[in-house]
């Protein structure tokens, strides 16, 4: 494809309307072509990246779950009597959040005099 147009541009021959689509449709498509490898060659190194950090997640949330133990649930529901006793429960739940890392659930509640 490339040495026809070099050569009639040397000897100074006319291309006909036809081999110039024909040359322009073919640089399209590779340029597509070309355009194509390049976004999979990227959604694959993308993939690949994305496989590592669902690894890593899956290994902590592995580790969390052998390092925790989750109580029996006691039939019933979880009553709350004033804003002390849900200040004391907002303020336990969250301090497990940041230091065991994993899901937080009240199971029960139990108000010391």
């Amino acid at each position: 494809m490339y040495i026809p147009v070099l050569d009639a541009i040397d000897k100074g021959t006319t291309i006909t309307v036809g081999e110039g689509a024909l040359y322009s449709i073919l640089a399209i498509a590779m340029v597509f072509a070309i355009l194509l490898i390049i976004i999979g060659v990227t959604y694959l190194v993308f993939k690949i990246t994305g496989l590592f950090d669902l690894k890593k997640e899956l290994d902590a949330a592995k580790k969390a779950k052998e390092g925790a133990s989750v109580p029996a649930a006691p039939s019933g529901e979880v009553t709350i009597k004033d804003d002390d006793m849900m200040a004391a429960v907002l303020v336990a739940t969250i301090d497990y959040r940041l230091t065991h890392k994993s899901d937080v659930r009240v199971v029960s509640v139990k108000e010391i005099n």
